[in-house]
């Protein structure tokens, strides 16, 4: 009783040799509205079978001496497009160069909730690459990005907020979101929408477009959420 479920999360993965060690943390992104996965060991395969929005390596249980190459080890294998926060003791510290020190660190122990306002401040920081989505399909909820759709409602929110849609600005973003990232021209957005009955041009689906995009904050340029796909019609963004 009292509990809110999440209306978004995230996805972090964490990769630790002795996952025990670390299950308050894990517990603590947990209730921070991560959605967690804890990998003993970095293999290639994990990463390439994966989205995440952010990469946590425990990396305390190093001996001296082993330190400094699992960490290189770690940034060099490190996605270019997934930030990455790296678990240390206050002993490495010191033996750290500077290249290291501009990694994201996190010195354990920490303060009661410090990992989730650190992974939260980093992914946010990050804000231009493209976040790791669930799309959910039927009656379930859609996550696309940092948009939450609940179907059984019909309703968008963002970071907790709902953003209000008219009926046929809902059906549009659905009508998108099903085809995950395939284009749908303005004739089957028409069809599928209005409905073959509909007399009016296809330049409709550009007014009901552009005010969808207005109260998601999106543009035609460089978008976020939809895309126009010139002379034909309309997707997802990447």
């Amino acid at each position: 009783m009292g509990r809110e479920v999440c209306p978004i999360t995230q996805r972090v993965i964490l990769i630790s040799p002795f996952p025990s060690d670390v299950h308050e943390l894990v517990r603590d992104l947990s209730e921070g509205c991560f959605d967690v996965l804890v990998f003993h060991h970095w293999e290639q395969g994990i990463r390439n079978a994966m989205t995440a929005d952010l990469l946590i390596f425990d990396l305390t249980s190093y001996k001296e001496g082993e330190e400094s190459a699992a960490i290189r080890s770690v940034v060099q294998q490190e996605s270019g497009d997934i930030p990455s926060l790296l678990l240390i003791k206050e002993s490495m510290l010191s033996r750290l160069d500077q290249g290291l020190m501009n990694q994201e660190l996190l010195v354990l122990p920490a303060r009661p909730m410090e990992i989730v306002y650190r992974a939260q401040r980093i992914i946010q920081s990050s804000g231009a690459r493209k976040v790791a989505t669930r799309l959910l399909p039927g009656s379930s909820p859609a996550i696309f990005k940092d948009l939450w759709i609940d179907r059984k409602k019909m309703a968008v929110y963002r970071n907790g907020a709902q953003i209000e849609l008219t009926k046929t600005e809902y059906e549009l973003l659905i009508k998108l979101l099903e085809q995950e990232g395939g284009v749908l021209s303005r004739e089957e957005l028409l069809a599928e929408v209005w409905g073959t009955s509909f007399l009016g041009g296809s330049n409709v689906v550009d007014v009901h477009i552009k005010s969808l995009r207005k109260k998601l904050g999106d543009r035609a340029a460089n978008s976020t959420y939809i895309a126009t796909v010139r002379g034909v019609g309309y997707r997802l963004a990447d």
